[in-house]
């Protein structure tokens, strides 16, 4: 509540971002998941900028007067944007202490649980364009990208369900109950996804900006899961070629 996410959509990012909180899979992934258009009104005020709210509920949790906090943040991620919510923070009366890591150490230090309130980084957790079940394990004690050090027994039904399920209908369901649920506990703060741009030549068919599947953070880890996928139509490319 205390962060305004329409106002950093058309401010910080000019208007080529959704102003919407995003849950699991991302809202472009159609069919699947939880998108803000499905969220009951309820669900939408707790995301909704309400900064008089905000110090409200601070103040029946016992901090009338807010409270200090850290968040330690991967480098490589958007630290202009993590200050921005800094700003928004300091209004209410939350006092956000930033520490930044290189991608490495940061990655280590979460894995071993050493954080001690909040992490941060860009994308992976919500708004995540992998595939649904891959999705699903990122909330699962175990699993090494679980950074949040999620260990729910309601949340930890979902993933075998899934993986029990006989139809595509019911684990797009099962997909779906699982971002409302994550929605509903608050496991993580959704800021903005900005849009990705993907320029490619006309001529390569069979891709549609699948998650890392041609591009990626360092290289195309994904491409393996594609790349049968993926052809060149030679008479196209002969006419467009000069």
């Amino acid at each position: 509540m205390a962060i305004d996410l329409p106002t950093i959509a058309k401010t910080y990012y000019l208007g080529t971002a959704d102003p919407y909180p995003d849950t699991m899979p991302s809202r472009y992934e159609a069919g699947w998941g939880f998108p803000w258009e499905q969220w009951p009104q309820t669900l939408k005020d707790q995301y909704t900028y309400n900064p008089t709210a905000a110090k409200q509920l601070l103040a029946q949790a016992g901090y009338p007067n807010g409270f200090n906090t850290d968040v330690v943040a991967d480098i490589a991620s958007d630290i202009d944007l993590l200050q921005i919510v800094k700003g928004y923070f300091s209004n209410v009366g939350i006092n956000m202490d930033i520490r930044t890591m290189d991608s490495t150490s940061w990655q280590g230090y979460l894995n071993a649980g050493k954080q001690d309130q909040m992490s941060y980084r860009n994308g992976s957790i919500l708004g995540s364009t992998d595939t649904p079940l891959l999705d699903l394990q990122s909330y699962l004690p175990g699993y090494s990208a679980n950074w949040l050090n999620v260990n729910d027994p309601v949340y930890n039904a979902f993933y075998p369900n899934a993986m029990a399920a006989t139809t595509v209908d019911q684990v797009k369901k099962i997909v779906s109950d699982a971002s409302e649920y994550i929605s509903q506990q608050h496991f993580a703060i959704s800021l903005i996804q900005p849009n990705l741009f993907g320029v490619y030549q006309p001529w390569l068919k069979g891709y549609n900006g699948q998650n890392q599947a041609i591009t990626g953070l360092v290289t195309p880890r994904l491409l393996d899961f594609y790349e049968a996928r993926f052809w060149i139509d030679q008479n196209l490319k002969k006419t467009l070629v000069r």
